[in-house]
């Protein structure tokens, strides 16, 4: 079988560092856990054929992945460290069934099909026995001393990713070798870069990040947000003022609502419960029900915030943009920021609120409307409880 696949992401470990009850592979993010995150992409690549997991020998929570049954999963007991457990897959595989080995790292969730995909053309390309990912060093670096610690050039550097893709048997060799000697083996790249086979690099995404402390699921978590956009349009009528985000703005128009018509908090709501896929505001607070006749809008806010926060889910942030001709916003901005902070439990710097025209067209150009288009952003918050 040509350019099959097999792919060992090695889930022995016990964590000491992210120092919690469970190992951290098992640590919710969103409704999976780390490690089905991570395998959910394996499982779904036509260019894997097998995935190895070494696992602990007294590992209680691999039995509840929702992968535990696939028939693409094998099971195996794992070594006292990374590169036994590696060593272990290999030699419980036929390997002449497979040109290459793909490892990753078991808290790496955010890695995608195309990944695989490109790191197989890497090393196909470039004809190299081993291709791996890598990001440049954006920080700093400065080498310990017993003196003075000595900066050095970050530009002669690189950090080093998962997933990296070997040939077979060579890293089978390679592995075993280092493993006899001893040696401290940090990824498959470095044995065999020690045993002198060619190896290729490709650029890879900071996204990508390894989960080794407690607070680098907060970063994970941010970049496993959900978006929602919602849209609202009402129409004008003679009167004194609107209201918007909950601000009174004097003007010398009223809105044609069945609600106080805050079309700004309208289009919030309808962004929020879209990012929760709840559906929007007329599902919940319909224009044809009489209780809802001149209902003050924050009310609809607090109820999608109640919603999403049942799902675990909080605001991290949102950028809306009002469209209309008059009143004109700029003098009225920081007054309806301060008030969708206040109303939203959000810190000012994470609200982003614009003001634009319609270029007199149509019925918002014609003066008759106003519009809001706004984007929001939501994270999960495992500190939220039900």
């Amino acid at each position: 079988m040509k350019n099959n696949i097999l792919a060992i992401i090695p889930a022995a470990g016990i964590g000491e560092r992210f120092s919690s009850e469970q190992p951290k592979q098992y640590s919710q993010i969103d409704q999976s856990t780390l490690i089905e995150k991570t395998i959910s992409v394996f499982l779904s690549s036509e260019l894997i054929s097998k995935i190895i997991i070494p696992i602990h020998k007294n590992d209680q929570f691999i039995k509840d992945q929702d992968f535990y049954n696939d028939p693409k999963i094998h099971l195996i007991k794992g070594g006292e460290t990374r590169a036994i457990s590696v060593l272990n897959a290999l030699k419980s595989e036929a390997l002449d069934n497979y040109d290459y080995v793909l490892t990753h790292d078991v808290a790496r969730p955010n890695i995608e099909a195309k990944d695989i995909k490109l790191l197989l053309d890497k090393i196909q390309n470039d004809k190299s026995d081993c291709s791996f990912f890598y990001t440049p060093v954006r920080e700093s670096i400065k080498k310990f001393s017993l003196k003075q610690d000595i900066t050095v050039n970050k530009d002669e550097y690189y950090l080093v990713q998962t997933p990296q893709i070997c040939d077979a048997k060579k890293l089978l060799s390679a592995l075993t070798i280092c493993v006899d000697e001893g040696i401290n083996i940090p990824d498959e790249s470095f044995v065999m870069e020690r045993m002198n086979y060619s190896v290729s690099k490709i650029k890879g995404s900071s996204a990508n990040i390894k989960v080794t402390y407690p607070e680098d699921m907060d970063l994970l978590r941010k970049f496993n947000t959900r978006t929602g956009t919602g849209f609202d349009l009402h129409t004008y009528k003679p009167g004194n003022g609107i209201i918007l985000g909950g601000c009174f703005i004097e003007c010398n128009h009223s809105i044609n609502a069945h609600s106080d018509g805050d079309v700004l908090l309208h289009s919030i709501a309808d962004a929020i419960l879209g990012a929760s896929a709840l559906g929007d505001i007329g599902i919940f607070f319909a224009d044809t029900d009489a209780a809802n006749k001149n209902l003050d809008s924050k009310t609809i806010i607090d109820f999608c915030i109640n919603k999403i926060s049942k799902l675990g889910l909080e605001i991290f942030n949102i950028d809306a943009t009002i469209i209309c001709e008059t009143p004109k916003i700029s003098p009225f901005r920081d007054a309806i920021v301060n008030s969708l902070s206040e109303i939203l439990k959000l810190d000012p710097s994470n609200i982003g609120l614009k003001a634009t025209t319609s270029e007199k067209i149509g019925i918002i150009g014609e003066n008759k409307a106003i519009a809001v288009q706004t984007s929001v952003n939501l994270i999960k918050n495992e500190n939220i409880t039900n």
